[in-house]
């Protein structure tokens, strides 16, 4: 073996037990460093923590079991089967597992602000919609009032109407059942179509009654007039004698209604006056003077 390679030899074991040395030495350090580590996790683990809370109520009686430190007692309750800490005296309006920013909510609250107005203004609208609803609803029901009224004042002014119809068909009924009457007179006669037969019924009036002239009035010098209304049916007969206005004397009276009496029955009417009359009534004024009649 030459110099150089024992000289080689020796320096190899030099670095080996260098290499050995250091290993260990690192290995050593490591166990003492995990070792306190270790230790030193257990001991924290040992350091006793108080959970303290902030009691809502004062309870009279203490419990026997707590679960908290608080500034006084406090009978617990509630639904949870673990122990939780009060986080607020105030329930939540909302539930929700997601954290928030509270600048979302500030632009969530600002956005609800804006739309306040616009809220605002739907609401007016729609109460105005139904104030307009309403008014309409009562216009509506106050036209079907004064429409029923309408209706109602129509149908009464047709039971009006009907019923005055019904009575001028009474009346005329009663009207066409009584007889037609002319009415002729000393001034309607001159110019009648009738004055031929009124003229006729004179002079025979005229001969019956100076046949038939009261003896007493002649006696007594008995002097009047008086006027008679003389109703004559179409056939001549007598229907009707009526005293319109006395002369005064009774005997005078009495005379003229026996003489129209005994002139009855009277000539028929023309066949002309029959078509317009039923009746013929006959005023004449009569006149008792020097043992004479004259009717004019």
């Amino acid at each position: 073996m030459t110099d150089n390679q024992v000289q080689n030899t020796g320096d190899t074991s030099s670095l080996d037990r260098l290499i050995f040395t250091s290993f260990l030495a690192v290995t050593v350090h490591a166990m003492i460093i995990l070792g306190v580590t270790f230790t030193s996790e257990n001991r924290a683990s040992s350091t006793h923590t108080m959970e303290i809370t902030l009691a809502q109520h004062r309870s009279l009686v203490h419990p026997e079991e707590t679960d908290f430190l608080a500034q006084f007692n406090q009978l617990g309750s509630g639904t949870l089967e673990e122990k939780k800490l009060l986080r607020s005296p105030e329930q939540s309006r909302f539930f929700d597992t997601e954290i928030r920013d509270i600048r979302e909510v500030t632009t969530k609250t600002k956005t609800i602000q804006n739309l306040q107005p616009e809220l605002a203004t739907v609401i007016d609208t729609q109460n105005n919609y139904r104030l307009k609803t309403i008014r309409n609803e009562t216009k509506s029901e106050s036209k079907e009032q004064v429409q029923l009224s309408q209706i109602e004042s129509s149908r009464r002014r047709s039971h009006e109407i009907a019923s005055l119809e019904a009575r001028l068909e009474k009346q005329r009924a009663i009207h066409a059942k009584r007889p037609r009457i002319k009415r002729l007179t000393s001034l309607s006669a001159a110019y009648s179509i009738d004055a031929s037969y009124l003229d006729s019924w004179r002079r025979d009036i005229e001969r019956i009654g100076n046949i038939n002239y009261p003896e007493k009035a002649r006696q007594e010098k008995l002097y009047g007039s008086l006027r008679l209304l003389v109703a004559i049916l179409p056939d001549g007969e007598l229907k009707e004698v009526r005293m319109l206005e006395s002369s005064g004397q009774t005997v005078l009276d009495d005379a003229a209604l026996n003489i129209v009496t005994l002139a009855a029955p009277f000539a028929p009417f023309p066949e002309e006056l029959r078509e317009t009359t039923d009746v013929l009534e006959i005023i004449r004024t009569w006149r008792f003077q020097q043992n004479r009649i004259q009717s004019f």
